[in-house]
């Protein structure tokens, strides 16, 4: 719950600041993302809350909605595009807008493996495996190595998957089709086999294209623990795109990224469809004092703070938990400078404060589970 909660906040506070710096396409990013986290906030309360929660969310996908419909750099308000699909604006990447564009985030990503910290054995990994034969075509032809395919991005969450699958589709220069289980579920009730027909096809028009699905075992969950009627339909769809990705447009690469690999379809993970099964797992002590240093940054440090100290005491903590620890210790200085009426740096002793009031978010059992699973492949 916390986790969501707090993903919730960040994406929605990004998203918001994206809007009024102008970067329509990121700012759309961000408060779908906001909404699939309250989506999940919601299933897991009740009530008067549970309502709150969808309303809000709804009212986040609608924002996300007109910002894409915006013309120029004019406030997001609803238009004759929304009523009018002949009207609709052309997207971001310069094609044709699809029936598909109402739910999928569709950009160019400029991230790359630069910007992800650490990460150094996963991203080698992936260079040579998924990167490689797009890059080097001719290589990979002599060597009868078969460009595109799937990749499972698997680990605890709050580790970077969803940006290391940005940076896999900036290194590619590649469209990026982002969406959510939810969104092919429930855009068009009885409809999502069409939703995931609709998905690929939009990707296989794009020179080169890849297609992220977070939380992936939802859309993908193991057939014999699910009686529902829509998943024994949506699963084998699924499972019917993926196969034969090598008789596919060779530009085309599907990413998923889950935190319970367990959880899915068996089927899912042979090869030919998931070639790839690589762990993102919680960053080493180098890793964590560069993700200090991105959270912290901005923020008035004391000469005395030493971030690469303070990583050593961070073993077992996730990006998230450190970008967590980074903002509830510039929440506790910004209230203390408020309430004194004069601000002061930020010394070691308030992220010592912060941290003694925080645990990182996975246990020893759920590493384990991990490393059985990793074992069992």
């Amino acid at each position: 719950m916390r986790f969501y909660l707090e993903s919730f906040e960040k994406h929605k506070a990004e998203g918001l600041s994206a809007w009024r710096a102008g970067d329509r396409s990121e700012a759309r990013w961000h408060l779908l993302k906001a909404a699939e986290y309250l989506y999940r906030l919601a299933e897991r309360t009740e009530g008067e809350l549970r309502a709150a929660r969808l309303r809000s969310a709804g009212e986040l996908v609608g924002l996300a909605r007109r910002i894409r419909l915006a013309r120029g750099g004019a406030t997001p308000a609803v238009t004759a595009a929304e009523s009018s699909p002949a009207a609709a604006p052309r997207v971001a990447d310069g094609s044709a807008p699809t029936p598909a564009d109402d739910w999928i985030v569709r950009e160019r990503p400029t991230t790359r493996f630069a910007d992800v910290a650490g990460l150094e054995a996963v991203k080698e990994e992936i260079r040579v495996k998924m990167l490689y034969p797009f890059l080097h075509p001719e290589q990979a032809e002599r060597y009868r190595v078969r460009r595109g395919g799937g990749l499972l991005l698997y680990g605890p969450p709050g580790t970077g998957k969803t940006l290391v699958a940005r940076a896999v589709a900036g290194e590619l220069e590649a469209v990026i089709f982002s969406i959510t289980p939810s969104s092919v579920m429930s855009k068009w009730v009885g409809e999502a086999e069409k939703n995931v027909t609709a998905l690929f096809a939009a990707a296989r028009a794009c020179p080169r294209a890849v297609i992220f699905v977070d939380e992936i075992e939802a859309l993908l969950p193991s057939r014999r623990e699910s009686d529902s009627p829509v998943m024994q339909r949506v699963v084998p769809q699924l499972l019917a795109e993926l196969d034969g990705f090598a008789g596919r447009p060779a530009g085309l690469l599907f990413l998923g990224a889950t935190n319970e690999p367990w959880s899915l379809d068996h089927a899912a993970l042979r090869p030919g469809r998931f070639d790839t099964h690589v762990y993102v797992g919680l960053p080493d002590r180098a890793a964590r004092a560069t993700l200090l240093g991105l959270h912290a940054r901005g923020l008035p440090l004391a000469p005395a703070v030493d971030l690469a100290e303070m990583a050593g005491r961070l073993d077992g903590w996730s990006g998230a938990d450190i970008a967590n620890l980074c903002r509830r210790t510039g929440e506790s200085v910004f209230r203390e400078s408020v309430e004194r009426g004069s601000e002061r740096a930020v010394g070691p002793a308030d992220f010592a404060a912060a941290h003694s009031g925080l645990r990182p978010s996975e246990s020893a059992a759920d590493l384990r589970r991990f490393a059985g699973w990793r074992a069992g492949e």
